[in-house]
């Protein structure tokens, strides 16, 4: 895994774990929000459920220039790094929302996307697309 930040888009991509955890306690703007839905082309409600926010918040948060902090935090954190993975390997955005939406045998058939809405589900997801990145069937 990646032990380095690297930059995508306008947003940082955190590899390392604790430092994901520590940042997601300092917070993270609305805007990091707003550029992960963007670069994940997920419409606000999908990745407002997936991270266990109303969409309204993301707002509110955005107009009052508060930060989304600890679980919401981390999860948009969890998500872009997913993300980047996933662009880095399928090449695309949309070649790796295509693969979000095929159920995998890796994942007891369940579809990738389906597992997005909890912290350990996108570990899950990560580990496939890892398995991926090292040649394994996913």
């Amino acid at each position: 895994m990646r032990t380095s930040a690297k930059e995508t888009g306008s947003l940082t991509v955190i590899p390392n774990n604790l430092a994901l955890i520590n940042k997601s306690l300092e917070g993270v703007d609305a805007s990091y929000f707003v550029s992960l839905q963007k670069h994940s082309g997920l419409r606000k409600d999908e990745l407002a459920g997936f991270v266990g926010i109303d969409p309204k918040t993301v707002d509110n948060y955005r107009n009052s220039k508060k930060k989304f902090i600890k679980d919401a935090a981390e999860k948009i954190l969890h998500l872009h790094r997913l993300f980047a993975l996933g662009d880095e390997l399928f090449g695309s955005t949309t070649e790796f929302t295509d693969w979000l939406d095929i159920p995998s045998p890796g994942l007891e058939n369940k579809r990738p996307i389906d597992l997005l809405h909890s912290i350990s589900g996108i570990a899950e997801v990560e580990k496939q697309l890892m398995r991926i990145a090292h040649g394994y069937a996913a």
